[in-house]
């Protein structure tokens, strides 16, 4: 049986693209309901955010671009 740790070091002898299509891969698989509570901090941090997006101090892109943004500068994207 392969440990937890036996897959965080196979996992660093990745490229960075495939650690994060591994990310990626994980991630996906995961249930927003299984997802852990955010941090009080955090949460403060969101809050602030949405505040400032609510009063037009912040700009919103679409996920589909924020997406395709992030995947481009990892190297995701072809």
């Amino acid at each position: 049986m392969t440990t937890l740790q036996e897959i965080i070091d196979a996992a660093r002898t990745l490229s960075p693209a495939e650690r994060l299509r591994l990310v990626d891969a994980v991630w996906d698989d995961e249930h927003p309901e299984n997802w852990p509570a955010l941090s009080p901090e955090w949460l403060a941090e969101v809050q602030r955010r949405s505040a400032e997006f609510d009063a037009g101090r912040m700009k919103a892109s679409p996920w589909e671009d924020v997406q395709a943004r992030v995947r481009r500068k990892a190297g995701l994207d072809g």
